[in-house]
């Protein structure tokens, strides 16, 4: 059976379009509906089934984004809206019947800000590697995190908070039911995310409800707030903070304080979160995962190290700026030591697990003082971004971690005069992310050997020209 506009989903009929390289388009299909506009009454619910469509659904514009008053790199303005259950699937698939690898990309951000509707991230060079991708957009800070003793009362579970990851579960269901015709295979999805998504990625592999949901998981620069350390809090300490939230917004003591919230405008539930959080002296992603006994039954990061996780082959690594350099925009001395506790959990289960050093740096920022690469920059090789096709190479820098002052020199906007080299490291990124999509191994015959992490080695991956294998993962440190 051809691939061929219209669609069927089980909601309903979509249409796309194609993007790409002369030569080498592919179908792009963006702001499939996932879930129910979580508005109204459904607002701080778990996210539920989408509500199907007569006729054709022409999926050839992005959704509108999670509300959010932290940008994280957007390329140009988006709409923002609660109604933000949405995801957009790349497609090289020629028939149904091609069952090609699935990758489901959670975006950066912390559990802040972001979306998944950059044009970096939905890549048509990435899915000529041969795989389907897809990225999902869902729920953040106090609308995706938010808890409070009258959810958890409601609530036929007896928790609230943890939204966002619900709805990436919803997403990954999704998944399961319609990407084989878009030509993925359901049985072979790897999960992967950069920074908050990367932190995302672990909570869904700590997580007993996405059990069976995703066959793989990759990590870039995982982190998120407040400490980056996977700690999670409790659900406890989460509703207290909602409550006074709730007293901040000046409707506690409503003889309904819910359903008083629920009519609040998102502007106004944002802006008074980030100023508790001024106040208290936290950061505006103070929201964190909260440890309910059923999203997460334990601390994250226990799990992960433990033989209770989700266990299947994954990829960690970072950018050896973020460990070396706490000049960079975001320092993460944590970022080993997380990852060498999952690992531990990788080897009572006897899955493979991956480590990897990312450290390509264009010769414009060479040129500029940077000496090795910041956060975030392996995103433009993951995406095939050698050649500035989606701008984000010319974008104004993130905030910086901690501080508020201007980014350095080598952070601004400014041609980082890429060449060859970063095309050919490029390449075997997606190569490499690509094979491990099909295979859970990401050595490439002819390109390189990666041998799994083991303790007694301590090997993994430096991703520069050339690629090496090197030792000492676990020692990498600010110097």
């Amino acid at each position: 059976m051809l691939l061929a506009d219209p669609i069927k989903t089980e909601y309903g009929y979509v249409s796309g379009t194609m993007i790409g390289d002369a030569g080498q388009k592919v179908r792009t299909y963006r702001g499939i509906p996932y879930a129910s506009p979580p508005l109204g009454e459904l607002r701080w619910q778990p996210p539920q089934p989408a509500m199907p469509w007569q006729g054709i659904r022409e999926c050839t514009a992005y959704s509108a984004v999670t509300p959010q008053l932290i940008g994280f790199g957007p390329t140009t303005p988006l709409a923002q809206s609660e109604d933000c259950l949405y995801l957009n699937v790349v497609t090289p698939a020629q028939k149904a019947s091609e069952d090609l690898p699935v990758m489901v990309f959670m975006h950066g951000g912390g559990f802040t800000g972001g979306h998944g509707n950059e044009k970096l991230f939905n890549s048509a060079r990435l899915a000529r590697h041969g795989v389907v991708l897809v990225t999902v957009n869902m729920r953040l800070e106090a609308l995706g995190l938010f808890c409070h003793p009258l959810l958890s009362r409601e609530s036929s579970i007896g928790v609230s908070g943890n939204y966002i990851f619900l709805d990436m579960i919803a997403a990954l269901k999704w998944v399961q039911q319609n990407i084989a015709a878009f030509g993925g295979d359901p049985d072979n999805v790897t999960i992967f995310g950069e920074s908050g998504g990367g932190a995302k990625v672990a909570i869904l592999m700590a997580s007993p409800l996405a059990k069976g949901l995703f066959q793989r998981a990759i990590l870039e620069s995982a982190w998120n707030p407040p400490d980056g350390a996977m700690s999670g809090a409790s659900l406890k300490y989460m509703e207290q903070f909602g409550e006074r939230l709730f007293a901040k917004l000046g409707i506690a003591k409503e003889a309904h304080p819910l359903k008083a919230a629920r009519a609040l405008p998102v502007q106004q539930i944002l802006e008074a979160n980030a100023a508790l959080c001024r106040e208290e002296n936290v950061l505006i992603g103070i929201w964190d995962e909260a440890v309910d006994g059923w999203v997460l039954p334990d601390k994250a990061l226990n799990i992960l190290s433990s033989d209770k996780y989700n266990a299947v082959p994954f990829i960690a690594g970072g950018n050896l700026g973020e460990i070396t350099d706490d000049s960079s925009i975001l320092f993460l001395p944590h970022m080993i030591p997380l990852y060498v506790e999952m690992f531990k959990g990788a080897e009572k289960t006897k899955t493979k697990a991956y480590a990897y050093i990312f450290n390509r740096v264009p010769d414009g920022r060479k040129k500029a003082g940077l000496k090795s690469a910041p956060h975030g920059m392996e995103l433009y090789y993951v995406f095939g971004d050698y050649d500035n096709t989606s701008g984000w190479w010319n974008r104004p820098p993130p905030p910086r971690s901690g501080n508020t002052s201007p980014a350095p020199a080598p952070f601004v906007a400014f041609d980082p005069e890429l060449s060859a080299i970063d095309k050919k490291v490029s390449e075997e990124m997606m190569a490499m992310w690509a094979h491990f999509a099909k295979t859970g191994n990401p050595s490439v015959k002819d390109l390189i050997y990666w041998p799994a992490w083991d303790k007694a080695t301590d090997k993994y991956l430096y991703i520069d020209e050339p690629l090496q294998v090197k030792l000492g993962f676990s020692g990498i440190k600010k110097k």
